[in-house]
């Protein structure tokens, strides 16, 4: 189990909320997206992005942005983030469409969990 230290970076975190945490992430390949930490924790959706980009910078996760498209309630692809945005013209998977802007596009974040972590 890798230990995490929140005290720099994520100062907003009660005890309660790293116990929460620490059962959350306390077995590896887990995938977490923000809405579920902000509602299991009780934090705002902005605080949960940024336990993800902390994870995923410190190396012990690795996150995708998923990609959404008007065609399809779930999402219908994904790059790892940090790379940016897909290339235009890109070609949707599930309906073949070639979208040339990101007007019928949106973004999410998940988090997909390397090992155990406990959050200090």
């Amino acid at each position: 189990m890798t230990q995490f230290i929140c005290k720099d970076c994520l100062t907003f975190l009660n005890s309660e909320q790293k116990s929460k945490l620490n059962l959350k992430f306390r077995s590896p390949d887990r995938q977490v997206m923000p809405h579920d930490l902000a509602v299991s924790l009780g934090i705002k959706l902005s605080q949960a992005n940024a336990i993800i980009v902390v994870l995923n910078s410190s190396g012990l996760c690795n996150s995708r942005l998923l990609i959404y498209h008007n065609c399809s309630e779930p999402h219908v692809g994904s790059i790892p983030f940090g790379v940016g945005f897909p290339t235009l013209p890109w070609e949707c998977p599930e309906c073949g469409a070639h979208l040339e802007n990101y007007n019928e596009m949106s973004f999410g974040i998940i988090l997909l969990t390397k090992e155990n972590i406990e959050f200090i």
